[in-house]
């Protein structure tokens, strides 16, 4: 199946981490072991939500909105709160969060991703 998937620099940033890609919730899921790291978005409708969506687990929420990006904006798109830290493509440094994240995944960081 073919993607245009956003962003696609994080790919590269995630190698050797080869994620498996869904449609989810109106972007890409980036999957590894049945775990959803990230959630990309870039859609015309609704632009203020388009960016990258870290999976987190709500237990270590408030570090990693300090470690990673404390965004004004607060998601809870599978029902639990407090476990999506969203990283807007607006961002003057949004490449620069989104390479931490992926970095961290890349070290099998166990704040990220949820099943």
């Amino acid at each position: 199946m073919k993607f245009h998937l956003p962003y696609r620099f994080l790919l590269k940033e995630l190698y050797p981490v080869r994620p498996v890609i869904r449609k989810m919730l109106g972007g890409y899921a980036l999957l590894v072991d049945k775990k959803v790291f990230l959630l990309l978005r870039e859609a015309p409708t609704n632009p203020e939500f388009n960016g990258v969506f870290i999976a987190v687990l709500p237990e270590f929420y408030d570090e990693m909105k300090i470690e990673i990006h404390n965004s004004r904006m607060e998601f809870d798109l599978d029902g639990s709160k407090n476990s999506w830290i969203f990283i807007s493509e607006d961002l003057p440094d949004f490449k620069e969060k989104v390479i931490k994240a992926c970095t961290l995944i890349k070290n099998n960081d166990k704040r990220i991703g949820k099943i």
